[in-house]
């Protein structure tokens, strides 16, 4: 599992320059806070339309998961779409959209901002660009009644099989 995610990032990483040209956010990834309690998370904009992303806690990732059940191989549950410099990020499995603007686009420095609205929470989100991912860790987040549970803390329920937002699109 942890090969396939590895090599979701080394796909994601191919294409982390293009946002150098300020035109698109098609294979970037983001590092988001969240303005209510400063919770971090990660975000991908894949080549092609799919999304990813995963919560961030003491250092390590928990990678967002779906339902793969009735996806066709290489289908994402999420999409994002950019017109100019506004975007959005939907991942209906997380319940989670994030709307919102680039700022320096094509430089160093650039930034998301926007709003997250997940689970009819909203909350302003700030993001910066990553150059690769923090730490995978064990356990991973799955979508339950619209809340966020911890896989091992035995609440919630696995669906099989399952796609893991942080691998490549074509695996």
């Amino acid at each position: 599992m942890r090969v396939l995610i590895g090599t979701g990032f080394a796909l994601l990483a191919a294409f982390s320059g293009a946002l150098a040209d300020g035109t698109s956010l098609a294979g970037s990834l983001w590092q988001c806070t969240r303005s209510s309690d400063r919770s971090r998370f990660v975000i991908t904009f894949y080549p092609g339309g799919g999304v990813g992303g995963g919560e961030v806690q003491e250092g390590e990732i928990s990678p967002y998961i779906f339902d793969a059940t009735n996806r066709q191989e290489g289908e994402w549950p999420g999409r994002w779409e950019q017109t100019g410099r506004t975007f959005t990020w939907s991942f209906p499995d997380q319940h989670m959209t994030i709307s919102g603007t680039i700022s320096s686009a094509g430089r160093i420095g650039a930034r998301l901002t926007g709003r997250e609205d997940a689970n009819g929470t909203k909350s302003a989100v700030t993001c910066t660009g990553l150059s690769k991912l923090p730490r995978i860790g064990e356990g991973l987040v799955i979508p339950r009644d619209g809340h966020f549970l911890d896989l091992n803390g035995g609440e919630g329920e696995l669906k099989v099989p399952a796609g893991v937002s942080l691998q490549a699109p074509d695996r």
